[in-house]
């Protein structure tokens, strides 16, 4: 048995010389397997899907990850926590991904986080949730980081990050200096996403109304909105009566095209409103509201400017090859696969994963929307000024990048004005 070991042995290495490939060789020939799992029925995950697969092929086309190509395998969660849970399990055991990204809503990363955990051990592999703005995903790390370090959460911004830099540094300043506005009425839709804005993480944040008060701003008018609401007429009315001379609409799933319709009819019509997203910010907002939209504001990565040199090129792409426009989440599914990239590069393995995980707590690359990197204790996304959602206002039938200043094309309108 030992004279036929040591015969295969010596085999294997002259046919490796003869053929010019060594073990090593071959082994940096084996793909590195990234898993996709979203909605494949809604169009925020097929643009996250799509951007995916740009990212792949550009990685490919400029000789993969440390010299191996890139495999992109994609699941349909559709929507489905049980599905997704089966088929997170599937990328993980069967198919034993380097990492997962979950890009659908975070309910989707949580239930992916819980289930990896239980995989963590004898399945070491990344997770990436790159759609939603919970803390939930963080909180996990913070709480367990021995259970959960696998998992990163890329967003824009999570929760925390709502309230202390939106809420608590942009919205101010712009409220202030770019609006002029002293008076706040503050809308927010009825989801788990809002609620730590309306009543504050408690012993991190406080609510939204009360940064506006500590930053000198008279909250006059609060209401929540059912999803299901249609009809808005009183709640411009009571706008209106109040005082305020802004909104601003913590929304982003109410039906906006109609909110926005019956505003622009409405006592409250010269009131500026800013939301926090939604179908306000994509480009087809100007036809589906006729064009009452004008004046409107709110936070979109759709408009071309170049946040860094690679932000055109990726919305070009997008488009000219996968005939999808980049709707939240794909700018963050593109610029994660990147920063997971670079951490490869500099752990120079995928194996080591606890070398991997602190790579990636330390990995900052240039993206599409600015700096992609995590934080290093909580693994979310490194915030605003490091990433950048570009403030646009609706003027002329084009949103116009107005805020910040290093990035504004041009300057607020007031509703009215525009209307002229």
């Amino acid at each position: 048995m030992n004279k036929a070991r040591i015969f295969f042995i010596v085999l294997a290495v002259v046919l490796g010389l003869t053929l010019g490939i060594s073990p090593a060789m071959a082994q940096k020939g084996k793909p590195i397997k990234i898993g996709f799992m979203g909605n494949l029925s809604a169009p925020f995950s097929l643009s996250a899907q799509a951007a995916a697969k740009l990212a792949v092929e550009e990685m490919n086309a400029s000789g993969g990850i440390l010299g191996r190509p890139v495999e992109l395998i994609s699941e349909d969660t559709k929507g489905e926590i049980p599905k997704g849970i089966e088929v997170y399990k599937k990328l993980v055991m069967h198919n034993r991904v380097d990492a997962v990204v979950v890009a659908e809503k975070v309910e989707m990363g949580v239930a992916g986080a819980q289930i990896g955990a239980e995989l963590f051990r004898e399945f070491p592999h990344i997770m990436f949730c790159t759609i939603g703005g919970t803390d939930d995903i963080w909180h996990l790390v913070r709480d367990n980081y021995d259970r959960y370090k696998f998992a990163f959460h890329t967003y824009y911004f999570v929760a925390t990050h709502y309230l202390q830099i939106l809420g608590g540094q942009i919205l101010p300043d712009f409220h202030k200096n770019y609006i002029g506005s002293k008076k706040i009425a503050l809308l927010y839709e009825d989801m788990a996403w809002t609620q730590p804005i309306r009543r504050g993480i408690p012993g991190v944040s406080p609510s939204l109304k009360d940064i506006y008060k500590s930053k000198g701003f008279d909250v006059v008018y609060e209401a929540t909105i059912s999803l299901d609401q249609k009809v808005f007429s009183t709640l411009f009315d009571d706008i209106t009566k109040s005082g305020a001379d802004a909104i601003d609409g913590v929304m982003g799933y109410i039906d906006q095209a109609s909110f926005i319709k019956q505003w622009a009819q409405s006592s409250a019509r010269d009131i500026p409103w800013f939301f926090w997203g939604g179908i306000a910010g994509m480009p087809m907002a100007w036809k589906m509201t006729d064009g009452m939209i004008a004046g409107g504001s709110i936070g979109s990565s759709f408009v071309k400017v170049p946040i860094t040199e690679k932000t055109i090129p990726f919305m070009d792409n997008m488009i000219e090859k996968y005939k999808v426009g980049p709707i939240f989440g794909s700018h963050t599914t593109y610029d994660t696969l990147f920063g997971y990239r670079k951490a490869l590069q500099q752990a120079g393995d995928t194996k080591d994963i606890e070398k991997v995980i602190h790579e990636l707590e330390n990995v900052k690359e240039t993206a599409v929307l600015g700096t992609i990197g995590w934080d290093a204790k909580n693994h979310h996304n490194l915030p605003y000024p490091a990433y950048v959602t570009p403030i646009v206002q609706w003027q002329d039938g084009k949103m116009v990048p107005i805020y910040p200043k290093n990035i504004a094309t041009g300057k607020f309108m007031s509703p009215a004005k525009l209307r002229k």
